[in-house]
């Protein structure tokens, strides 16, 4: 069922369940005032503080039916023993007045909210008419009985198990019915679960008063004497069967705990997740869901979710989920994977609340270009859409390698802006008007720790998923044009002869990259390069030769893998390409690259080693086009043969020179080609 009409029809319910029981109370209070003898009457009026003080002493458990998505729980009393009692000695009008005022005060003392107390009095005035009506049915239908009778005693006990069973079929049907429209869950089997469980406590109940009701023939103080030890065994073994499913839910829970800090250090392994953003969103996310009327379920799996949701991401691959810039469309695919893969693992974890939902729908958009299943409007579950607004506003405001965090007006501006198309209007609105409380709760609670809460085939995107595009755009695909090839297919093949012939010529690693460097120039165009290599001895690498504009400043700086452009080409050993320069270089460098276009990194790698890498910054070009890409995959692959055969130090020598020449061979491809 969809959550608005989920929701009106549990109003409606409510309403219904409310006026229905406040009607036949106000029928049966009525008659109480009117239709007694005086004595009778206050007799009466004498059992409802009885009956208050004995419900005062309640056995909550949760509802097994929703056990696993809801907080929703049953309570025990001992008062509906003194009910039944009420019926077999006042009749139904009696049982009516003292059962609705029992079920409102009892009600109060829980939950401070007037519908839910005025529906517990309205439950309790049904299902005890009901319950009454079968005990009276039965009587009446097993004939007349006096009260020392040999024949009342027996046929008491049947009434009193008839009711006791109406009054738990009436009473769990009556609650089970509310709990599943809350909650979205089929009625029959939430009812019939809740059953199957609450029978045997009610059941106690009713033997309780049946033996009461015995002990009442011979007098008021015969019934205390043995009624008092029954009620109080049943009320203690009733707190300790309470105790043992609470335990067994703690246990769950715990387990639960430590399973989604399992899962956080994975997704932490692959993308950096920190204590104070997650605290932020949670607290975030808690705060708009309570606003918006969500459930402490709901609350709880957005908790989750806020560290969970991109669980998914431990299936993308390291240098695509690093990657410091534009997803080719590609690439793209396989992270929108995510969604699904993060909603196919936690959907095999029985979890107390629906983080499953958060998890798969937290890109969805309001205007339905979202993935992974083209959802619009509404039709999000609420609370992906809670974190969806939450989590973008925090994460716009931190640093990233590949871009600056804005400041908290420029991000309210940009959830403004999308609100409508990509956002809930209401929950960006409800989020940006109570953004100052939130804030106040953050700065309470920085100091607090960090709340801790086999898979089938993977599923496929849908059709309006694949036309998705990430919200930093897409490289440009490398366009190849057969006539342009030709054009300078030759040329190409010169410039790669000739930086051939320069590395052979080089005698030991330092000028071979000299001469790379050079010889670059006729392959590619830039303004700056930078040349990073690969400390023999310590492993770090570091920019050990630059030409151009700016070289003196690069040169002796470390490049740590993962950092900037060059760190990602390090850390993942693929080239990347046609991105803002100033990525690369920390803020005393940016600023004097502030007027180049573009950067290429290519990785200098032959096998499984790794030399370094070499970065072109241009201020003229837009962008380096494919054939421009091929030539510099190739040259940084030349530099690598060369660098693996030269010797560790320099030999100027002729002899080495032409031992080095030997060992590095020469595309026969190419050479071919060019005869």
């Amino acid at each position: 069922m969809h959550r608005a009409q989920s929701r009106t029809a549990c109003r409606a319910y409510t309403a219904l369940v409310s006026a229905a029981g406040i009607a036949l109370w106000m029928a049966a209070a009525a008659h109480v005032a009117t239709g007694y003898a005086a004595s009778d009457g206050l007799m009466i009026l004498a059992l409802v503080p009885l009956t208050i003080v004995t419900g005062m002493f309640p056995n909550t458990f949760p509802v097994p039916s929703v056990l696993k998505t809801s907080h929703e729980k049953f309570t025990f009393t001992l008062s509906d023993a003194i009910v039944l009692l009420v019926v077999c000695r006042y009749g139904l009008a009696a049982s009516i007045f003292i059962a609705g005022i029992e079920g409102f005060t009892s009600s109060r003392r829980t939950v401070r909210r007037l519908s839910s107390n005025l529906f517990s009095f309205g439950m309790m005035s049904l299902a005890i008419a009901a319950a009454g009506a079968t005990l009276l049915w039965v009587i009446r239908f097993g004939g007349s009985f006096a009260g020392s009778s040999s024949k009342a005693f027996p046929l008491v006990a049947i009434a009193l198990l008839a009711a006791s069973i109406t009054h738990i079929i009436v009473n769990t049907g009556l609650i089970s019915t509310l709990f599943a429209l809350r909650n979205g869950h089929p009625v029959f089997a939430s009812w019939k679960a809740s059953l199957l469980w609450a029978a045997p406590m009610f059941l106690s109940t009713s033997a309780a008063a049946s033996l009461m009701y015995i002990a009442l023939q011979y007098d008021l103080m015969m019934m205390i004497i043995i009624g008092a030890p029954l009620l109080l065994a049943i009320y203690l073994g009733h707190r300790q069967y309470r105790n043992s499913i609470q335990e067994r839910i703690r246990s769950l829970e715990k387990a639960h705990h430590e399973m989604v800090e399992a899962l956080a250090v994975a997704i932490n392994a692959k993308d950096e997740v920190t204590h104070e953003h997650v605290l932020r969103v949670q607290i975030y996310a808690a705060g708009v869901a309570r606003l918006l009327g969500c459930s402490e379920s709901e609350v709880d799996a957005l908790k989750a979710g806020a560290l969970l949701h991109d669980i998914g991401k431990i299936a993308v691959p390291d240098y695509i989920l690093n990657k410091p810039g534009k997803l080719t469309a590609a690439e793209f695919e396989k992270m929108k994977m995510h969604t699904i893969i993060g909603a196919q693992i936690l959907g095999r974890v029985e979890f107390p609340y629906p983080v499953v939902p958060v998890v798969r729908h937290h890109h969805e958009r309001w205007d339905g270009k979202g993935y992974p299943d083209g959802l619009s409007g509404e039709d999000i579950p609420l609370t992906a859409r809670v974190l969806s607004v939450v989590d973008c506003f925090d994460a716009v405001r931190e640093d990233r390698q590949y871009r600056k965090g804005m400041t908290r007006e420029q991000a309210i501006e940009f959830l403004m802006t999308n609100s409508g198309t990509q956002y809930d209007p209401r929950v960006v609105g409800t989020f940006i008007t109570h953004l100052p409380e939130f804030e106040a709760e953050i700065r309470a609670h920085r100091d607090a720790p960090l709340p801790t809460f086999g898979i089938e085939p993977v599923e496929q995107l849908s059709e309006a998923a694949r036309e998705v595009a990430p919200a930093a755009g897409l490289m440009e695909a490398m366009t190849t044009n057969t006539e342009t090839q030709k054009e300078f297919a030759l040329e190409e093949l010169r410039a790669l002869y000739s930086l051939v012939q320069t590395l052979h010529q080089a005698s030991g690693r330092e000028e071979i990259v000299t001469a790379f460097v050079e010889g670059l120039r006729h392959i590619a165009p830039y303004e700056t390069c930078a040349v990073t290599m690969a400390d023999t001895l310590s492993g770090d690498y570091q920019i050990t030769h630059a030409s151009g504009l700016h070289a003196a400043s690069l040169v002796g700086r470390t490049v740590a893998p993962g950092e900037g452009v060059s760190g990602w080409v390090i850390a993942n050993r693929h080239p990347f390409c046609n991105t803002d320069p100033k990525l690369d270089l920390p803020p005393n460098l940016a600023e004097k690259f502030a007027d180049y276009r573009t950067l290429a990194v290519f990785p200098i790698i032959k096998g499984k080693e790794l030399f370094g890498t070499v970065a072109l910054y241009s201020t003229t070009l837009g962008e380096y086009d494919s054939n421009r890409q091929r030539l510099l995959t190739e040259a940084s692959g030349l530099l690598a043969l060369a660098l693996s055969a030269a010797p560790q130090d320099a030999a100027p020598a002729a002899r080495d020179r032409a031992e080095a020449t030997d060992t590095v061979p020469q595309p026969a491809s190419m050479l071919s080609l060019i005869r």
